[in-house]
């Protein structure tokens, strides 16, 4: 493997020549120049998510190389770009056509730099200059046999151009073929030119520079993206790599070990390749001012790593050396970030945090509390202009209004700060994140609708180029978000497709095989199918000890709703008194999961007929959820007390309540409480026309009527969401209305719609048919 000169590269220096001699069309000369730039630095010309396409730019043909050049005419008639590179390349006939090329382009840049009157030319100073005096360089330090070696690769690498070049100079190719012994140059004959295929791999056509850029690229991608690298690229890039012994490649080489086992859960091989990749850097760079830099982003590295396996005293350990050590060597960058790191540490585990700096605002003279530890992050921020930990704080800002204060407002305007932030200086890895913070945010106003346009932003605008991490969140909530509507097929889907974009990275394969079992306990729990429900549930049960909020609240969630349906509501009760204790305990806890599971047990003690001992809790949950712009959770709080007035015969009350909760409820989205909703209101027609109404009044029979098509529609909510319990418990409603306005053709058909649905019932003998 060359050093750095490669037959792409001999293409591309021809290229600037004919560039730089003026056979372009002046139409085409911005283009082409654009060409050339993206050649000459063509990491920066392609997306941190194209790999595979960065690995065939630098490995590619000469056809892949050269065919978009057709495109742009030359200063010939008739003749394209292609065509006159074709006829320059093909005019070479041996090794001493190389040196005349490097000769001619040296005299360009020496007669530029020697001539005192300004003219056109090129700047050894330019880009394109620095590119030919290190081409130029790099040919001079090439032995004999290497220039050799160079020479026959690239006569490799032309050969499948060979057909279009004698087609478009049939006199060219035939003077070829009367002087073969002339340009073949290592060619037995000049046929052979067309016919000849690569016989050496994409070896022949790599270098040593562009090996490291592919590692430098793939280091990149995992640690901007959170993702993995194809094998294909991965297998390549090991082939490429096992005969390089320098050590700054081996330094890398296991660098791009530790994302890669880091990403796949092993946690033991993960942290022998990052003390692998410090020892190579020591050996690499000498000196101790840089061993100090790389010993210090080790230590933020190895802190991260902790805390991703749960690690939480390790990674504050590692932490806490790193701040001492950037601190030492006036790294205001990486102390910012270990700064903001320790932050997070501390909200994410406070019992297990202990640092001898105290807090992260201590550190800079301010007081402890959280808020002042963000001002001063913020400080810092803008102090040294590091946009990025900016717009990260103000996203941590926004966390503790929403979760804490719940501030949802100024929450907003916290996550409208950062996303200005990065469309002004294109942080592009934090936008996404943006968008689910917003999102968050929107679905606690109620505003359903937004908040899945913003999860849908994060696949449909920002696409590969947004960390993998943010997309499978935004994606399991769009999935589970459709489980709850009913649509269990969209969601399962949805997940299936998101794993295999997913494959081969621990924690997100988890995150997307919870969300699979819990859409598919919801829909097991609604269709009443409580075997499986057990079996789910019994899968989730594992991924409770991750330490993801989000996802042991929703499984919480669907554990007591499981109880419920089993007829076990002392459990269920003991399991929500449980939560609400470990709530209150977190300090980082999220004020809507607890406020949502007083309303459980508010829903609890209405169920077991003890109205008069939930009145109060329903009550104060709705009141706190009102005051911090909880909107579903309110919601939730306003259909139990309207449940609960109907059983302390207050139907007006809850009638005013349901009726002024509907156009809400169907904001929000929340399809089984609309369910509820109009169950609740038809009780509490019913009990107006009991208690309220003249017997045999055109009152009653109004109040009725209005109860029965409240009921229907309940039912084809229900049926929406495969809900078998409550439709069983619509259709006796709908039987025991019909009866009373002695409707038996109506009671006869409620009545066989209620055993042909408990007939398909997996599990008719669960409770559900005591409804």
């Amino acid at each position: 493997m060359t050093r750095y000169l490669t037959p792409s590269k001999l293409c591309v220096l021809w290229l600037i020549d004919l560039y730089l001699a003026g056979h372009t069309a002046l139409s085409a000369r911005l283009s082409v120049l654009s060409f050339i730039a993206a050649r000459v630095h063509v990491a920066g010309a392609h997306n941190a998510n194209d790999i595979d396409q960065l690995t065939e730019a630098l490995t590619g043909g000469a056809s892949d190389l050269l065919e978009p050049l057709q495109q742009w005419p030359s200063d010939v008639p008739g003749r394209n770009v292609y065509d006159m590179l074709l006829q320059r390349l093909w005019r070479l006939d041996g090794l001493d056509s190389l040196h005349v090329l490097f000769d001619q382009l040296s005299e360009r840049i020496t007669a530029l730099a020697a001539s005192d009157k300004p003219r056109t030319g090129l700047s050894r100073a330019s880009p394109l200059g620095q590119y030919i005096r290190r081409c130029c360089v790099e040919f001079t330090r090439l032995q004999f046999a290497d220039s050799q070696a160079l020479w026959s690769a690239f006569v490799t690498y032309r050969a499948p151009t060979y057909d279009t070049w004698a087609h478009r100079n049939p006199v060219d190719a035939a003077a070829a073929l009367a002087e073969g012994d002339v340009l073949s140059a290592g060619l037995e004959s000049p046929a052979r030119h067309g016919l000849a295929q690569p016989t050496n791999t994409a070896e022949a056509y790599l270098s040593t520079d562009d090996t490291d850029t592919l590692l430098t690229f793939s280091i990149h991608q995992l640690q901007k993206l959170g993702t993995r690298l194809p094998d294909s690229v991965k297998g390549k890039l090991q082939l490429w790599m096992r005969d390089q012994w320098d050590s700054g490649v081996q330094s890398l080489q296991h660098f791009l070990a530790f994302f890669e086992h880091w990403k796949a859960g092993q946690y033991t091989m993960a942290l022998e390749s990052l003390h692998r990749y410090f020892d190579y850097s020591l050996v690499a760079k000498s000196g101790s001012d840089n061993m100090r830099v790389y010993y210090q982003y080790a230590l933020l590295h190895l802190s991260v790593l902790h805390a991703d396996f749960d690690c939480w005293e390790e990674s504050v350990e590692a932490m806490d050396e790193c701040i001492a050590t950037a601190r030492e060597n006036q790294d205001t960058a990486c102390l910012n970030f270990a700064l903001s790191w320790l932050l997070y540490l501390r909200e994410a585990k406070p019992a297990n945090h202990y640092s001898p700096f105290g807090t992260v605002s201590g550190l800079g003279g301010a007081g402890g509390g959280e808020q002042d530890e963000i001002v001063f992050l913020k400080a810092k921020a803008k102090e040294t202009k590091h946009w990025s930990l900016l717009s990260s704080t103000l996203l941590d800002e926004s966390k503790l209004d929403m979760y804490r204060s719940g501030m949802t407002a100024r929450a907003l305007e916290h996550i409208a700060q950062s996303a200005y932030l990065n469309m002004q200086h294109d942080l592009r890895t934090l936008m996404p994140v943006a968008n689910l913070f917003g999102g968050a945010s929107l679905d606690r106003l109620g505003q359903a609708h937004l908040a899945v346009r913003m999860y849908e932003d994060v696949d449909a605008t920002h696409g590969k180029q947004s960390p993998i991490t943010d997309r499978v969140r935004a994606s399991c909530r769009l999935a589970y978000g459709a489980a709850q509507a009913g649509q269990y097929a969209a969601s399962l889907r949805m997940l299936g497709d998101l794993a295999s974009s997913a494959r081969g990275v621990l924690k997100l394969e988890q995150r997307i095989t919870g969300f699979t079992f819990l859409a598919q306990l919801t829909r097991s729990l609604r269709q009443g199918d409580l075997r499986a429900a057990d079996h789910y549930f019994a899968q989730l049960l594992p991924l409770r000890s991750f330490g993801d909020p989000e996802m042991d609240f929703e499984v919480g969630l669907l554990e007591i709703d499981l109880l419920l349906q089993r007829q076990e509501p002392e459990r269920a009760l003991k399991s929500v008194n449980a939560h609400i204790r470990r709530l209150k305990g977190i300090a980082s806890a999220d004020i809507a999961h607890r406020l949502h599971f007083l309303v459980l047990k508010a829903r609890i003690f209405a169920l077991s007929g003890q109205p008069t001992k939930c009145f109060s809790i329903a009550l104060r949950a709705a009141s706190t959820a009102r005051r911090h712009t909880l909107i579903p959770v309110l919601l939730e709080a306003l259909a139990v007390l309207a449940a609960i007035l109907n059983d302390l015969f207050e139907f007006g009350a809850a009638r005013e309540i349901c009726e002024s909760a509907l156009p809400w409820i169907y904001e929000t989205r929340q399809v089984k409480l609309l369910a509820q909703a109009f169950v609740t209101l038809a009780e509490a027609h019913v009990g107006a026309a009991g208690h309220a109404c003249t017997q045999g009044s055109g009152e009653q029979a109004q109040h009725m009527r209005l109860a029965e098509a409240q009921v229907e529609r309940s039912r084809e909510v229900y049926a929406g969401l495969e809900d078998r319990s409550g439709m069983l418990e619509c259709l006796i409603m709908r039987t025991q209305l019909a009866r009373w306005r002695k409707d038996d053709a109506s009671v006869a058909q409620a009545d066989a719609l209620y055993m042909q649905l408990l007939a398909d019932s997996p599990e008719t003998d669960t409770g559900i048919s005591g409804h």
